[in-house]
């Protein structure tokens, strides 16, 4: 699974990548793969798996999935 990660989610991850290769071996729990990853899935804000925006309690994903995370936006 391909997983893109947005805003400060890149920081749970050994250097900081933007993106990382994630081998997923049979069918997953979105939430649960990135729960595995250290990833805290309360900061989510948005999911899009195969470009499509998903609920990331319901979401399934397998290994050819692009994933792409986001936490809130804010601004002023």
């Amino acid at each position: 699974m391909k997983l893109f990660l947005g805003g400060q989610f890149s920081l749970y991850i050994p250097g900081h990548p933007p993106s990382v290769e994630v081998e997923v071996n049979k069918p997953a729990r979105l939430s649960e793969v990135l729960s595995g990853l250290g990833i805290p899935v309360a900061d989510i804000h948005l999911a899009v798996v195969n470009g499509q925006l998903v609920e990331l309690d319901e979401a399934v994903v397998s290994d050819q999935d692009e994933v792409k995370i986001f936490p809130p936006v804010g601004g002023g």
